[in-house]
């Protein structure tokens, strides 16, 4: 399994609005760029998806930005890649329709597989991996 750039821009951008949480102001989307690297416009793509989750919330105008809408110590960092990333499905029909009508050898395998990794990135918290402690 590998993450897309879009899932590692997107975890990029939370621990640093993770690191800046406790400051009043709001972190533009320059600033966001140049601390992670990633273009202004791909970073406000990534950014409305986690502002549609809920994880972010944006203000306007000269001192405007975007913030995390809850303690970073709440937000894991799997509910930011679900975020961003199509509810990291591993395989597509995990939760469609199948293919094989129930005859897949390897559906438990999946499922299980799926909800371990689901499992342990919700016991990562955006504090922990900003202060690379997981």
């Amino acid at each position: 399994m590998k993450m897309s750039s879009k899932a590692r821009y997107g975890l990029y951008a939370a621990v640093e609005l993770a690191k800046n949480y406790d400051k009043e102001e709001y972190l533009n989307v320059t600033a966001l760029s140049q601390a992670t690297g990633v273009t202004e416009k791909y970073l406000e793509q990534i950014i409305a998806l986690m502002k549609k989750a809920n994880i972010v919330s944006a203000t306007r105008g000269a001192t405007g930005g975007y913030k995390l809408t809850d303690s970073p110590n709440n937000i894991s960092v799997g509910r930011v890649l679900r975020a961003v990333e199509d509810n990291l499905e591993i395989v597509d029909c995990l939760h469609s329709e199948c293919a094989q009508r129930g005859k897949c050898a390897a559906r438990n395998l999946w499922g299980k597989l799926y909800d371990n990794i689901n499992g342990y990135l919700d016991t990562v918290s955006l504090t922990q991996l900003a202060e690379d402690n997981i």
